[in-house]
C-alpha cells in the first residue's frame, strides 16, 4: 500500500472515532479534490506532495477538529501553489473554505517577501493567523509536520523554520495552552539549534529510563493502592519532562537530581472536589515539598489550563511530582483552545469565544508594539506569551493574572488603559505601598485613582507587563502627536494669513482631500504632522492648497509680465528671467544676499518672492517656481540675519558691534533669544553688501574666543 493510501487510511480511523458517516464523506470529497490538484507533485524528499497535507489533517483529526478544519487541511496549499482560483475553490466547497485558503496564500506571501529578520514580517503573519482560528491550527499543524521532515532541506532554509517557529508558533502554542503541539515544536527547534545540547539531554533521559520507570510504576502502584482504598474512580498515567524542559532547567544551572518534576505522575478524575479530596489523601501518606502546591483550578492559567500540582517525597526517597484534574481539565491541557474548536463544542458560542477573545488579544499586542524596535519587538512578543505568573484579586475576589515582578501599576493597566492613566496610589491588603511594589501571589489590590490625572513616563523604569509599557507609551505618544498636530495646523493657518488669503476658502473638505492625495498622505492630521516635523514647509502647504484653488491664476510668466500692477523698475536688485522691471521680494524667512544661489516664486498680485535655494519653505517642483538672478547693477546692501551663541557670563555685544563696523556691516537690531545651555543666543538683523560680506563677518565672529557658534 502506497505511503498516502496508508496516511487517508490512518486519518480515516481517527475520524470515525468522532464524525459521523455523512461527515467522513464530505472529507472523502475534499481528499479526492486535493489528489487531483497535487497530481504529479513531489516534494524535496522525493514523496509525493499530498502526502504532507494528509499528516497536517491527521495532526487536526487528533486535537479532533471539524470537518470544515480538516478538510481544508487536506488542500490548504491549493491557492499558495497557484493550482487553483479562490472563486473556484468558493466554487467547489464554500466561501468559508475558499477564505481560509487565501489567508494561508498570504501568510505564505509574507515569508516570501520579508527578510527573515524583519520583525514586520513576523507582526503582518501574527496578525494574519490571529485573523481566522482555523488559519492559525492549519499553520500549527503544517508547522508541526514541516519541521519533522526538515532533514532533506539545507541548513539556511533549517535555520530560517527554527527562528521562525521560535518567534511565533511556540509562543502562540503555548498562548493557546496546545501542550502537546508546544512541546514538539521546542524538542524539534531544539534538535537544530543546539544538537549537542539536545543529544546530551536526550542520552541522560535513555540512560536513566529504566531506573526512572521502575521508580514511577513503583510509586503509582502505591498512589493505586491508595486510591482504590477511598473507592475513587480514576486514571493514572506517567510522563517524564520534555527534552527542552530539561534542557532549560539545566542551561539555569539545575543539577539533573534538582529537577523535581523530572519524574511525573498524572491522576484523572471525574469530578472537581474529587481533586481536592484525592491532593490531601496524598498528603496524608507522603511528605509533601513546601511551596510546592499549586492551585491551577481556583486560579486558572491565562491559557485556561486548570490543575493541582503537588511535588512530595514518595517511594525510594525520590521526589515526584502528581498532577491531579479532571477528564476535562485533561483534555483542555493537552489541546488548549483547540479543544473547544472540536466536534462535540464548534457549535457552543461560549466556547469559541473564548478563542476569538485569546486571537483578539494577539492582535493588541501587535498594534501595542508597533511602535518597538526589532530585538524590543521579540522579547516583547515572547515575554507575553510564555513568561510564568502569579494570581492577584480585586477587592471583589476578582482573579487577575500577572507576570512575577508586577507592581500595582501592572494591575492598574490590566484592568483598563484608563484605570491605569489615572491611578495615583494603591494599597495591597489594605496596607498603602508605593506603584513600584513588587506583588506577591495572592494579593488583594486597591487602586486608587483621580479623574484628570495622567500617567508618569518614570512608571516605565519599574513596570513589568509589556502592554503596560506600550500603554503608557502610546499615551504620550499621542499627546505628543496631537500637540504637533495641532501646531502643524496653526503654522499652516498662520501662512496663509500672511500671504492673506481666505481660511475658510483655501481649507476646505475638498481642497484637503486633493491635497492629501497630492502629498499621497494619510488624513490631514498627518500633513499638519509633517509640517511641525519640518518635512513640509507652511509655504508648500499654502502653495499646493493655492494651486489648487486657483489653477489658472498667476501660474506663468506671461501672465506675470502683462500684470502692471507688479512692474517694477531698473532699480531692481533682482532680475526674473533677464527682466528687470518684474516686482521682486527677498524672502524674510531666509534672507538672501548677493553670492547666495536663489530662486524664484511667482506669488498671488505681489511679484515674485525670491528664496535661497536651500530654503525649506520652498518646493522647486512646483509650476511657479521661476528663474532668477542677482543684478550686478545693483550696489544697495541687503537685509539677513544670523544667530550668535555667546558665553553668558560676560557681556560682549559691544565687541560684536565694533566688529561689524569694521566689517562694513550694519546691525539693525539685535534680539536677545534666550539662554540654552549657559549661553546666550542673539538673533542679529544684519545690512550687508553680498555673501561673500556675510561669511567673512560670520568667520571673524566665530574665531572670537567669548562665542561658541555662528549660524545662518
Amino acid at each position: 500500500m502506497e505511503t498516502k493510501e496508508k496516511d487517508y487510511q490512518k486519518l480515516k480511523e481517527i475520524l470515525s472515532t468522532y464524525m459521523n458517516e455523512e461527515q467522513l464523506k464530505t472529507i472523502d470529497k475534499y481528499y479526492e479534490y486535493a489528489l487531483k490538484i497535487y497530481d504529479g507533485m513531489n516534494r524535496l524528499s522525493g514523496e509525493e506532495y499530498v502526502c504532507h497535507p494528509l499528516r497536517v489533517a491527521i495532526i487536526l483529526a487528533e486535537l479532533k477538529m471539524d470537518t470544515l478544519t480538516i478538510g481544508s487541511a487536506l488542500i490548504h496549499e491549493a491557492v499558495t501553489l497557484e493550482k487553483v482560483t479562490p472563486e473556484e475553490i468558493c466554487e467547489e466547497f464554500s466561501e468559508d473554505v475558499s477564505n481560509i485558503l487565501v489567508s494561508v496564500s498570504k501568510i505564505s506571501h509574507l515569508k516570501r517577501t520579508f527578510k527573515n529578520d524583519d520583525p514586520d514580517k513576523y507582526r503582518r503573519i501574527i496578525v494574519g493567523l490571529s485573523e481566522n482560528p482555523i488559519t492559525l491550527f492549519i499553520k500549527l499543524a503544517d508547522r508541526l509536520d514541516n519541521l519533522r521532515t526538515i532533514d532533506p532541506f539545507d541548513k539556511e532554509h533549517i535555520n530560517e523554520v527554527v527562528d521562525e517557529t521560535e518567534k511565533i508558533f511556540i509562543p502562540i502554542a503555548h498562548r493557546l495552552g496546545i501542550k502537546t503541539m508546544k512541546s514538539e515544536l521546542e524538542d524539534l527547534c531544539l534538535r537544530w539549534s543546539d544538537p549537542k545540547g539536545y543529544q546530551d539531554v536526550l542520552d541522560k533521559i535513555n540512560a536513566s529510563k529504566e531506573e526512572l520507570e521502575t521508580s514511577l510504576f513503583k510509586m503509582r502502584d502505591e498512589l493505586i493502592e491508595l486510591l482504590n482504598e477511598h473507592n475513587i474512580k480514576y486514571e493514572i498515567t506517567y510522563r517524564v519532562k520534555s527534552v527542552r524542559g530539561i534542557y532549560n532547567k539545566l542551561k539555569k544551572g539545575r543539577k539533573w537530581n534538582q529537577i523535581y518534576d523530572l519524574l511525573g505522575l498524572r491522576i484523572l478524575l471525574e469530578k472537581t472536589e474529587e481533586c481536592y479530596l484525592v491532593v490531601g489523601l496524598i498528603h496524608s501518606k507522603f511528605r509533601p515539598i513546601p511551596k510546592r502546591f499549586k492551585d491551577f483550578i481556583a486560579n486558572p492559567k491565562n491559557n485556561m489550563y486548570q490543575s493541582l500540582h503537588t511535588t512530595v517525597f514518595g517511594v525510594d526517597g525520590k521526589v515526584y511530582e502528581v498532577q491531579i484534574r479532571t477528564y476535562e481539565m485533561n483534555e483542555i491541557a493537552e489541546h488548549g483552545v483547540a479543544s473547544h474548536w472540536s466536534y462535540k463544542e464548534h457549535t457552543d458560542g461560549s466556547k469559541k469565544s473564548e478563542l476569538e477573545e485569546k486571537l483578539a488579544q494577539f492582535r493588541t499586542l501587535i498594534e501595542l508594539n508597533d511602535m518597538e524596535n526589532n530585538s524590543e519587538f521579540f522579547k516583547n512578543l515572547q515575554n507575553n506569551m510564555t513568561k510564568e505568573f502569579i494570581y492577584i484579586f480585586t477587592p471583589k475576589g476578582d482573579i487577575i493574572e500577572l507576570p512575577f515582578d508586577s507592581t500595582p501599576v501592572d494591575f492598574a493597566y490590566k484592568i483598563h488603559s484608563e484605570v491605569g492613566n489615572t491611578t495615583v496610589g494603591a494599597l495591597v491588603n489594605g496596607k498603602q505601598v508605593s506603584l513600584d511594589y513588587l506583588l506577591q501571589d495572592g494579593d488583594i489590590v486597591e487602586l486608587r485613582t483621580q479623574v484628570g490625572k495622567s500617567p508618569s513616563k518614570g512608571w516605565l523604569k519599574f513596570v513589568k507587563t509589556e502592554s503596560a509599557k506600550s500603554r503608557i507609551r502610546s499615551y504620550f505618544y499621542k499627546k505628543e502627536k496631537d500637540k504637533s498636530i495641532e501646531v502643524g495646523n496653526e503654522l499652516i493657518k498662520e501662512e496663509i494669513k500672511k500671504r492673506k488669503y481666505n481660511i475658510n476658502e483655501l481649507l476646505t473638505n475638498d481642497n484637503i482631500n486633493l491635497l492629501i492625495k497630492d502629498l499621497k498622505s494619510e488624513d490631514y492630521n498627518d500633513v499638519c504632522l509633517g509640517v511641525s516635523s519640518l518635512k513640509y514647509s507652511p509655504a508648500l502647504i499654502v502653495n499646493k492648497l493655492v494651486d489648487i484653488v486657483y489653477p489658472k491664476k498667476d501660474n506663468s510668466i506671461e501672465k506675470l509680465l502683462n500684470n502692471k500692477e507688479i512692474k517694477s523698475n531698473s532699480d531692481a536688485k533682482v532680475l526674473v528671467s533677464g527682466y528687470a522691471d518684474i516686482l521682486t521680494n527677498l524672502a524674510s524667512c531666509c534672507s538672501p544676499v548677493p553670492g547666495d544661489e536663489i530662486i524664484g516664486y511667482i506669488t498671488k498680485g505681489n511679484g515674485v518672492s525670491v528664496h535661497r535655494k536651500d530654503c525649506k519653505m520652498v518646493d522647486e517642483s512646483n509650476e511657479r517656481i521661476i528663474d532668477v538672478s542677482w543684478n550686478t547693477n545693483q550696489l544697495d546692501k541687503y537685509t539677513t540675519n544670523i544667530k550668535v551663541y555667546i558665553d553668558s557670563s560676560n557681556d560682549h555685544l559691544i565687541d560684536i558691534i565694533s566688529l561689524a563696523t569694521k566689517s562694513d556691516i550694519n546691525i539693525t537690531s539685535i534680539n536677545n533669544k534666550g539662554l540654552i545651555k549657559n549661553e546666550e543666543v542673539y538673533e542679529l538683523l544684519l545690512k550687508v553688501k553680498n555673501k561673500e560680506n556675510l561669511d567673512k563677518f560670520m568667520l571673524d565672529l566665530s574665531n572670537l574666543n567669548f562665542i561658541s557658534k555662528v549660524e545662518r
